[in-house]
């Protein structure tokens, strides 16, 4: 018997559930993440790119465990919208789960339709920050971790692909990355001003 990836693993507090959609991500069901995983059935991700005072993307190396692309370079912060749980809200858990980030400025940049080339999930990609926290990855969750600025990524993009995430792909060729990045200043709220 094949023993499940760690991520597939329940919570320590219970069995984690998802909303199960239709096409149109119109809730249908909920049941366990396991179940939705083994049936390839529609739900709900957030995928975050956190950037630093500097403009800078951090990228999250993906724990050897993980279900999907263990050991490639991602976005910051990535996971499921649990049953009952608002995108945005989902977002800023995973910031905390993840990174041991709090409190940071989300903006929408992109909602992606389930598909297959999505794994059925319905996508929403979030910008956050700037913050001047420095991230404190869970080793449960992530392997490494380091802010990039476009160079440099840029430079993983074109030498080293196939160590990077689909996700993280996808966003840097879209130009979502740093689209629309504030200078870089001491006052960040008023940076980030009408980018909502």
């Amino acid at each position: 018997m094949r023993r499940a990836a760690r991520d597939d693993a329940p919570p320590a507090e219970g069995v984690e559930y998802l909303e199960i959609t239709d096409e149109r991500d119109r809730p249908l069901m909920v049941m366990p993440i396991t179940e939705a995983r083994r049936q390839t059935l529609r739900h709900r991700v957030v995928l975050v790119m956190l950037h630093d005072t500097k403009g800078r993307i951090y990228l999250q190396k993906r724990g050897a465990t993980k279900h999907l692309y263990p050991g490639r370079w991602d976005l910051s912060a990535t996971g499921h919208v649990r049953a009952g749980e608002a995108r945005e809200d989902a977002a800023q858990r995973e910031l905390r789960e993840e990174l041991g980030i709090t409190a940071v400025r989300l903006v929408r940049r992109a909602e992606v339709p389930a598909s297959e080339e999505t794994g059925f999930a319905h996508i929403t990609l979030y910008a956050a920050g700037p913050t001047a926290e420095t991230p404190r990855p869970n080793p449960d969750e992530v392997a490494d971790g380091m802010f990039v600025d476009a160079d440099e990524l840029n430079a993983l993009l074109e030498h080293f692909r196939d160590m990077l995430t689909p996700a993280l792909v996808w966003a840097t060729e879209r130009g979502d990355v740093f689209r629309d990045m504030p200078v870089p200043c001491p006052d960040t709220d008023a940076a980030w001003e009408g980018l909502a």
